[in-house]
């Protein structure tokens, strides 16, 4: 019957925010690199963080051309409305691959520079933009 249906199922929230869109991945890439910025700019300062997010972009647009392009100083202070806008319209696999590409350079260009240790203690509480939920910090020990 019908009216017999599991508890945990009745519990779910069936809500559209609960469907991933470009839109929300565009919305979480734009909070996790407000996160990477303000992780790594009072280390590196703001100029340092928008160079390597440059260089990112300029890396994962070979293989995702419809990236915000680069120009020299477009970025001081570190903006990231281009890139939510451009990847709120894409297919939610293009916008998914392209935060992935551009994460990931930006991880791989961070840890050429200071190493892969302090990059991993520098960026540990911060979400991989394609995650399914929002940027949220872990705090359990």
């Amino acid at each position: 019957m019908q009216d017999e249906q599991n508890p945990t199922d009745a519990a779910r929230p069936r809500t559209p925010a609960t469907v991933e869109t470009a839109q929300l991945i565009a919305e979480r890439a734009a909070t996790v690199w407000h996160d990477i910025d303000a992780a790594l700019s009072p280390i590196i300062g703001h100029g340092g963080v928008a160079a390597l997010y440059r260089r990112s972009l300029f890396l994962a647009r070979a293989s995702n051309p419809w990236l915000p392009g680069v120009q020299q100083g477009a970025l001081d202070p570190v903006e990231f409305a281009e890139l939510h806008a451009a990847v709120a319209l894409q297919s939610v696999s293009d916008a998914r691959g392209a935060t992935e590409a551009l994460t990931r350079t930006f991880r791989e260009l961070l840890t050429e520079l200071i190493g892969s240790s302090l990059t991993e203690r520098l960026l540990k509480d911060i979400s991989d933009p394609t995650s399914h939920s929002a940027a949220v910090q872990d705090t359990l020990p």
